[in-house]
């Protein structure tokens, strides 16, 4: 968010996960947040344009839906799976000198030219005179891809989901800690993150969510599977301890949950497993909702709220992978409706030139033709008898 954007009142968030896209809207208060509305639809056969408009949002939904929402502007989440975090130690230098030491270790760690590469990156301050540098990447193809598939929630900015989800748990679960590896389990995939001080600093996804960890029992209901959930966390552990994760438990390890019965036998089955982690549950204190929104809600629209709390606020900390994109966008369609003006100028100055042409002619076609027509006898007689009625009348007694 730039320096003078103005803080927007309410907002809609929409992201995608769970094999859904979820939107919701979001008002600030001064205590608490409040939910206007929520809206979530299978992501099957479905596209954001269709979403947009079953949001009231696009081009062709209904005048009235849109009307009402009119005024709040939206925020989309890009899921992490192809944004490549790391996070280095550097001298602490000035803002120029940090960027030009990103833009070469991302050339070193990504195997794709810089031209393709889109960086992000935010510092925090370490010891000894170093900062910390946290960097996201992702290849430029894929975020223009992205922006133009969202198009039609006209968004203001486009954050990264794993930032929302962080956000969300930071102001709406129980089990917050300053610094803690945070896992959310979704239905396709289960995201990773290290926040530290609210930041994401670390993030990754794997593609074992709970459609594979689960199966239904005989009696109907969902069990875990055992040899998925070996292989689950094998693979979480892995992920964990290039983030720094031990045993030991330096940093607590929390696992979203909207408090039912399946994510706790999850929970206990990676404690077996060697993954002691804690449940973190919504806690709905500081957020009103309509009724028959809560705590499985909140826990459902976890990253969209979480989009929505950090448009509401000052968003300077996140990670701008889609400034450039956005930016780009906008002049695109300055130049666009410069175009256009232009080419109607144009079309006018010629429609103009051709009247004024036409009229030119017009009136010279018929001078050549006045000036026949008094040329001929006929026209001569008929005024010299004019003319003679005229003094015959003057000089009548």
């Amino acid at each position: 968010m730039s320096k003078g954007e103005k803080i927007p009142h309410s907002v809609i968030a929409a992201a995608r996960e769970d094999a859904r896209f979820k939107a919701i809207e979001v008002r600030r208060h001064d205590s608490h947040v409040e939910v206007v509305w929520s809206r979530s639809l299978p992501a099957e056969n479905q596209t954001w344009s269709g979403f947009a408009a079953e949001c009231g949002l696009a081009s062709n939904a209904d005048r009235r839906d849109k009307a009402s929402r009119r005024h709040s502007p939206a925020v989309v989440g890009l899921d992490s799976t192809g944004v490549a975090f790391y996070r280095i130690s550097a001298p602490t230098v000035d803002e120029h000198e940090t960027a030009a030491i990103v833009r070469v270790q991302a050339e070193m760690l990504l195997p794709l030219p810089p031209e393709q590469i889109e960086v992000a990156w935010r510092t925090s301050p370490s010891n000894n005179g170093n900062m910390d540098i946290t960097i996201a990447a992702v290849r430029k193809e894929h975020l223009h891809k992205f922006a133009g598939s969202v198009r039609d929630f006209h968004p203001r900015h486009i954050f990264l989901s794993c930032e929302g989800t962080a956000k969300a748990w930071q102001g709406l679960f129980d089990g917050r800690e300053r610094e803690a590896f945070l896992i959310s389990i979704g239905e396709e995939n289960t995201q990773v993150c290290l926040v530290q001080n609210g930041l994401v600093t670390r993030a990754g996804v794997l593609d074992v969510g709970m459609t594979a960890l689960s199966r239904y029992g005989h009696e109907g209901g969902s069990v875990v599977s055992h040899d998925a959930m070996d292989r689950f966390a094998q693979d979480l552990q892995i992920m964990l301890s290039s983030f720094g994760w031990d045993e030991a438990g330096s940093r607590p390890l929390f696992v979203l949950s909207d408090g039912g019965e399946v994510l706790h036998r999850v929970i206990e089955m990676l404690a077996v497993a060697g993954v002691p982690a804690r449940a973190s549950v919504p806690r709905l204190e500081n957020l009103k909702a309509p009724a028959g929104f809560g705590t499985g809600e909140a826990y459902e629209y976890r990253t969209p709220l979480g989009l929505a709390m950090i448009a509401l606020e000052k968003p300077s900390a996140t990670l701008g992978l889609f400034d450039r994109v956005l930016r780009e966008q906008e002049q695109q369609k300055a130049a666009s409706a410069w175009r256009s003006v232009a080419l109607a100028g144009a079309v006018a100055v010629l429609m103009l030139i051709a009247l004024l042409t036409t009229a030119y002619f017009t009136d010279v076609a018929s001078a050549r033709r006045w000036d026949s027509l008094v040329r001929q006898p006929e026209f001569q007689a008929a005024l010299q008898h004019q003319a003679l009625v005229k003094t015959v009348a003057r000089h009548r007694p």
